[in-house]
């Protein structure tokens, strides 16, 4: 069984969001975060506070004033993004492009769009631009690996997880799912050295520990699998996903007995 393992590690690969800050809103409008529109920084507030329908409220309230608001512009997209409203998304995210066209975080995020769309080709020009704009954007690398996932292209998505690892050695995503794919494709032993990072930095951490047991069991070596199993027994805190760790674990150890 793969259902518990598989649930955790492709959650993370293909729902990795595009989410808004001051900082993004300082990239749109390259000016001083006092530059800003006050309409436009209150609704990157709501917008990270959940609150979606007030910052569009707010940024439709800035674009009034003017229609060149680029940080309006790209954040509405984002929000829009969030909302899975992909074409109002795409909307304004070309206008931001086009009064902005170094904007990497639009790029990244009308990438993100096209590919929820599954417009693959257009996804992979924006994502590709993005990088080229900034190189260590791990966002957009994320992104880029996610669709290379979804096409079956798993070598480039290692590429870019690799690459996001250098950047940032900590980021438990993108370690989590560089370990999936290897997983996939039968190395197990460098998915293991992957899994085993992420644990030196979340002792705790429950998919690393579910996907774990799962290889080990891959592999056969089903006192290790049983291990890493109960292990995850006792951290999981939902029900089902408990009961479904206990079939398994008696299964193994029904294996294991013969």
């Amino acid at each position: 069984m793969r259902t518990t393992i598989r649930a955790g590690i492709v959650a993370i690969l293909v729902s990795s969001a595009v989410t808004l800050s001051p900082a993004a809103s300082r990239e749109a409008s390259r000016a001083p975060d006092t530059d800003i529109p006050e309409t436009t920084r209150i609704g990157i507030l709501k917008a990270n506070a959940g609150s979606f329908d007030q910052a569009l409220n707010l940024f439709n309230d800035s674009l009034k004033g003017s229609t060149r608001n680029v940080a309006a512009l790209f954040n509405r997209g984002k929000v829009y993004l969030l909302q899975g409203r992909m074409d109002r998304a795409i909307q304004d995210l070309d206008k931001a492009i086009k009064l902005d066209p170094e904007l990497a975080g639009a790029y990244v995020a009308r990438g993100a769009a096209y590919r929820l769309q599954g417009d693959y080709t257009r996804a992979l020009k924006d994502l590709t631009k993005a990088i080229s704009l900034e190189p260590q954007n791990t966002t957009a690398l994320n992104h880029r690996a996610a669709l290379y996932f979804d096409t079956g292209e798993q070598e480039k998505a290692l590429e870019d997880l690799s690459r996001i690892v250098q950047i940032n050695p900590r980021l438990i995503r993108a370690l989590g799912n560089r370990a999936y794919i290897l997983e996939q494709m039968g190395r197990y032993d460098d998915a293991i050295k992957d899994l085993s990072t992420i644990l030196t930095q979340d002792q705790n951490n429950l998919m690393a520990i579910k996907h774990l047991g799962f290889i080990y069991r891959q592999k056969g070596e089903l006192l290790d699998a049983l291990r890493w199993y109960q292990m995850a027994l006792s951290l999981e805190g939902n029900a089902s996903k408990k009961k479904r760790i206990g079939k398994e674990i008696v299964e193994i150890e029904k294996k294991a007995a013969k």
